[in-house]
């Protein structure tokens, strides 16, 4: 175990939550404490231990937290002056500033490994922790320590792909050098020397100094840019568990890529999801460039249909709720939980050929453009509000549920033989095996959807992929599986794209 300890030395937390900027952030998200972890070690010139610790940390994943609750203070906005890029105050222009504070029931918070931090360089880890002044405002001051092995510590924030209460930003492999370049050290360092040297410069020196400076800094003085963690983590509160039931993993991985639809985008219905889903895999595909991996293309190097599980696309729709119209709030991406690689790490892979749709070669997020056939265009971005709307959550989709019924109709492999009763259900049976996913124990065929706003099977568009000769027939249903299945459930032709696409009926908590 690896527990970091962290006292809030005045009592308070003062924290801006990004969701809710008028609410306090706590307890504090990982992200926020790694940030001033490598702030301190980026200002004090830290070692080579310490910056092995912050690898480390940024690859542990996200911890528990052991946190009390407590009272926010009221809401009270001031204002500051604003300064120029030379330092003087512009005008009677003022901005708003606002100080969201948490004051907990006890002034202690401990982030909680499972993992043990390698011996080499715990003692810079505590190093490291012990230079931590602060975490957020400049008045949130703490004292920050590595917690001695064997003390037990009881984590009532887990981290949970089941329900959550909140999410929390986290750093991922990677964070430590995108920190660095955001903090743009050496170049402020190299500006402040030349800026010196030109100081006491004389003569031709001053010249060339100047000149020095005028080609390294064309823009003037470097600056440090304000760095923004863009991977989330559900958490939810302790719940003691009575007994523990097995569940059926599905064959893709629960940490779903949510893209939302940017603002005063045109509305588009439940029936375009081929549409959408195809040009989201476009996207996907050419973002990449050559050597497409065969766990994303569907397609072997031959250029054959793959017979493993790759990634799908599916549409993010309002439904389920009172007044649901059924239309596509955002886009999925699901991931096979095995990508079938050798030698490389599953995390370098998701980045080398995820990361080019979702992230310019500086880092910042994307916003990706869809379009299909010139007839519409449509924007989306990576969802990363930490409360966003019901259908924008992955914990959604997922369960873990006992029952599930679709939200798009689930087209059959081959049309059933009118002279053999309930040959629809025993084609089904049939997709569900073929999708890695059990036999439901109970099933009904029905043609219209469960789910408010998904409607009747006839009301999508036929699956029309794969050639004129292949099944149009689809329907609606609902299933209860043996045990509990953790999603996203996609089954049937055209689960790749959308069609086929499951939601739990109740969500199986832990």
């Amino acid at each position: 175990m690896t527990a970091l300890g962290i006292r809030y030395l005045t009592g308070c937390s003062v924290a801006t939550n990004l969701a809710m900027p008028q609410k306090p952030e706590f307890p504090p998200h990982f992200g926020r404490v790694f940030m001033a972890m490598a702030a301190t070690y980026f200002e004090t010139r830290g070692n080579n231990e310490e910056r092995q610790a912050l690898e480390w940390l940024e690859a542990a994943g996200a911890p528990s937290i052991d946190a009390s609750d407590g009272n926010a203070r009221s809401f009270v906005e001031t204002y500051v002056p604003v300064n120029d890029k030379h330092g003087g105050i512009v005008g009677r222009s003022r901005q708003s500033r606002s100080f969201p504070t948490m004051r907990p029931d006890r002034p202690f918070v401990y982030l909680v490994w499972a993992a043990e931090v390698p011996d080499d360089f715990r003692e810079g880890l505590a190093r490291l922790c012990g230079k931590v002044t602060r975490i957020g405002h400049s008045s949130s001051l703490v004292q920050m320590w590595v917690l001695d092995e064997g003390i037990e510590i009881h984590a009532d924030f887990r981290p949970s792909n089941d329900p959550f209460e909140q999410q929390m930003r986290i750093p991922e492999p990677g964070t430590l050098a995108y920190l660095e370049r955001a903090f743009n050290g050496a170049a402020i360092e190299e500006f402040g020397q030349l800026s010196e040297a030109l100081e006491v410069a004389k003569g031709k020196q001053r010249s060339i100094v100047k000149k020095q400076i005028a080609e390294r800094f064309p823009e003037g003085i470097p600056e440090a840019v304000r760095p923004v963690l863009t991977r989330w983590q559900g958490y939810a509160r302790t719940a003691k568990k009575e007994t523990i039931e097995p569940v059926w993993r599905g064959p893709f991985d629960p940490q779903l890529i949510v893209l939302t639809k940017k603002d005063e985008q045109r509305v588009m219905g439940l029936e375009t999801t081929l549409q959408l889903t195809s040009a989201l895999r476009d996207a996907a595909m050419k973002a990449v460039g050559d050597n497409l991996p065969e766990w994303l293309s569907g397609h072997q190097a031959d250029g054959n249909p793959t017979f493993k599980p790759h990634a799908a696309f599916f549409p993010l729709p309002f439904t389920g709720a009172k007044f649901a119209d059924g239309h596509v709030m955002g886009l999925a991406m699901a991931i096979p939980r095995d990508l079938g690689i050798n030698g490389e790490n599953r995390e370098t892979a998701l980045r080398r050929v995820i990361g080019p749709l979702l992230f310019r070669e500086t880092g910042e997020e994307k916003v990706i453009s869809l379009w299909r056939g010139g007839a519409w265009r449509w924007e989306v971005e990576r969802e990363k509000r930490e409360y966003p709307p019901v259908t924008l959550r992955a914990t959604t989709w997922i369960g873990p549920a006992y029952e599930w019924a679709s939200v798009t109709p689930v087209v059959l492999h081959h049309y059933p033989k009118p002279n053999r009763g309930n040959d629809v259900e025993r084609i089904l049976i049939q997709a569900f095996e073929s999708a890695g996913l059990p036999s439901p124990a109970v099933m009904r065929v029905q043609q219209v959807s469960v789910f408010e706003g998904a409607g009747h099977a006839r009301a999508m568009p036929e699956f029309t992929e794969g050639g004129e000769k292949m099944c149009r027939y689809q329907v609606h249903i609902v299933v209860k599986f043996p045990v509990p299945v953790e999603g996203p459930v996609l089954v049937g032709r055209g689960r790749f794209r959308g069609y086929g696409l499951l939601r739990p009926l109740e969500v199986k908590r832990g």
